[in-house]
């Protein structure tokens, strides 16, 4: 397999990030004709495949809502060829809002993480994306949407704070993340993905500050502190028992934030139902170069799926 390095990812994603800001597919020209949009069980049930169904499916999505997009910063690993963007959509709201009630119309922001793999050509293989719901899709998918998460101001606020360097200047000079930084925070994203492995939590007592603040952008759940944090992890622990797990990983291209798509098989311990848990996880690197904010998706567990979403 081609190896790409640092600046040809970035130039490979920001294509996507393009199409999604100026809301035109014309900026999109790398999708390998077999390409899969994988499903994220939230805004997506099923798996989208092929080129040209994908476009269809970004073209529904700029057909439908008015909204204002932003990108935070890029994510690369050249070992596995592939590319993160994290970015927000501010005002998401929908175009016909029919006779929908206000809640479902009303404009909300939205926080979202865009994984792309390329072949040896650069063509895109494989998308995931997880985002957060508009407030259409949280009135027609979820049972109480008051318990879902969006975007609030300060979510926002902080967001653009830790903004990256690449995103200010020149990403192709100053800003670029060095061998020993990008080694240093990739380490530490294996570090925090191995406790998800068997939820031993001392493992990411040197990756996270101990007043770091987790927050699950899908489900609403905000933790401070890495006590709290460890406490949240051992009780997943209770009712989850693993069997196999998979983790990619990517650092930013100015060294401030790690990037962790993992997926998770394994059962619940309490009903015995099979599971195959995924999402992608942000660290956020602050004082000491430990994280301190941990960005989260992740699928519900069936049990979950049951209590939240409402039926298809």
């Amino acid at each position: 397999m081609t190896k790409f390095d640092q600046e040809t990812l970035v130039k490979l994603a920001t294509q996507t990030e393009k199409a999604l800001t100026d809301k035109t597919l014309s900026a999109i020209s790398n999708l390998s004709p077999d390409v899969v949009l994988h499903q994220d069980a939230f805004t997506l049930n099923h798996d989208i495949k092929g080129a040209e169904e994908v476009k269809k499916y970004l073209q529904a999505y700029f057909d439908k809502y008015e909204y204002e997009h932003d990108t935070l910063g890029y994510g690369v690993n050249p070992d596995s060829s592939c590319s993160f963007a994290l970015s927000y959509d501010k005002g998401v709201h929908l175009k016909n809002k029919g006779d929908l009630p206000k809640e479902a119309v009303e404009p909300v922001a939205t926080i979202g993480v865009w994984k792309q793999v390329y072949n040896s050509d650069g063509k895109v293989t494989d998308i995931y994306f997880y985002r957060q719901m508009s407030a259409d899709e949280l009135h027609s998918k979820v049972k109480d949407p008051s318990k879902a998460a969006h975007a609030a101001d300060e979510d926002l606020k902080e967001l653009v704070e830790f903004r990256g360097l690449e995103m200010k200047k020149d990403p192709w000079t100053e800003a670029k993340c060095s061998p020993e930084r990008f080694e240093k925070l990739l380490k530490a994203a294996k570090s925090f993905s191995a406790v998800w492995q068997d939820g031993k939590t001392e493992l990411a007592k040197d990756v996270l500050a101990e007043d770091v603040v987790s927050k699950d952008l899908l489900f609403g759940n905000v933790i401070t502190g890495f006590d709290n944090w460890s406490k949240m992890v051992h009780g997943i622990f209770e009712n989850w028992e693993q069997n196999n797990e998979m983790s990619d990983y990517a650092v930013s291209y100015c060294g401030s934030k790690a990037f962790i798509h993992w997926s998770n098989k394994g059962k619940e311990s309490k009903t015995g139902k099979e599971n195959n848990l995924k999402g992608m996880s942000v660290l956020v690197f602050g004082h000491n170069d430990k994280a301190v904010r941990v960005l989260s998706f992740r699928q519900p567990l069936a049990s979950e799926r049951s209590q939240v979403m409402k039926e298809e």
